[in-house]
């Protein structure tokens, strides 16, 4: 009887096994190793300070895609570390993460402390200058994609914990602006920013700014009804992963001067790559991204030593960037690959 209870046991292991989705056995790898390598009691170890908010929102949704709860902890205090932000962008992150880590939760401090911020930025700090848009410095000395592609998903995010309508217009007047601001080139993929002259400043087309578009359109899609955000978010996806990447189709930054934000970025994009790719119904286009998101994942798995290894944050390998915040976009990616 032992023995039948033994091999009963390992069978029914063995069948768990294999029924656990690659994408999940991934991101399981991954998150641990953060965890163990670079965690700490309020955040992570070789971040930087803005990095902390993504990172909470990837283990948030990592937590939901696979009810593990292994990091509710380390997501509690992450989110209420607030040490270390300097810039209106920095402030976004934070608002963002606080709405969605008060959606596990309900912990008002968070939702009363995200809406408070909101309100004192959009009151400081958007302005009449090129026609509108918040500035990415309490010193306004600069416009740019990020600060008000953050701006978008933090209304959106805040309409739906709190059903306040004053967030779905404000969502929609910073779309309106920022359509028009010029960042959008002809082919769909966002620059930096604007110049002097509130024109497109030709800077980079960073992964991160074309990511946090995405998921802000498709929120704006999913509090409106109305198709044409998540229209044009997809246009966006498409044209990022036919272009911001290496001749093997892996995603990749337009300029390796990033220092340590580099690393980042590319999770930033996936993340929410993954959130709009959820989203879409069955079709050619769906099926492209996810084919994507696949080879990148298979790329990544590889480069980290199948989950024995820290995960360089140059996807095409040989930069030696590891830590917290690339380790953290391999776990996105891996649960994107996953939609």
């Amino acid at each position: 009887m032992r023995l039948l209870a033994a091999l009963l046991f390992l069978l029914t292991a063995a069948t768990a096994r294999a029924e656990t989705p690659a994408w999940q056995t991934r991101a399981a790898a991954a998150a641990e190793t953060l965890d163990r390598v670079w965690g700490k009691d309020d955040g992570w170890n070789a971040s930087e300070n803005w990095q902390r908010f993504p990172i909470t929102d990837i283990l948030i949704d990592y937590q939901r895609r696979t009810a593990d709860p292994r990091w509710s902890g380390r997501i509690a205090s992450a989110v209420r570390n607030r040490e270390g932000r300097y810039l209106n962008d920095d402030d976004l992150w934070a608002v963002i993460a606080s709405v969605d880590a008060w959606q596990v939760d309900h912990d008002p401090e968070l939702l009363d402390w995200a809406a408070r911020t909101f309100t004192r930025l959009v009151t400081d700090h958007w302005d009449d200058h090129c026609g509108g848009g918040i500035w990415w410095d309490p010193k306004h000395s600069y416009k740019n994609a990020i600060t008000n592609e953050l701006l978008l998903t933090a209304a959106t995010r805040l309409y739906r914990a709190t059903g306040q309508e004053a967030y779905r217009d404000w969502a929609s007047r910073i779309w309106g602006w920022f359509a028009a601001s010029g960042m959008i080139g002809p082919d769909g993929l966002i620059n930096d920013g604007l110049d002097a002259q509130c024109r497109n400043n030709g800077a980079p087309r960073y992964t991160y700014n074309q990511g946090v578009l995405l998921g802000g359109l498709s929120d704006l899609t999913a509090i409106t009804g109305d198709p044409q955000y998540r229209a044009a978010a997809l246009r966006t996806a498409l044209a990022a992963t036919r272009t911001l990447v290496t001749p093997q189709g892996l995603l990749t930054e337009p300029s390796d001067a990033l220092g340590r934000d580099g690393p980042m970025f590319k999770g930033v994009f996936v993340y929410h790559l993954g959130h709009l790719v959820e989203a879409l119904p069955d079709g050619p286009e769906r099926a492209e991204l996810r084919t994507w998101l696949a080879r990148n994942s298979d790329a990544v798995w590889a480069l980290g030593g199948d989950g024995s290894e820290p995960i360089d944050g140059l996807w095409s390998g040989g930069s030696d960037q590891v830590g917290a915040s690339a380790q953290a976009s391999a776990i996105a990616l891996f649960l994107a690959a996953g939609s």
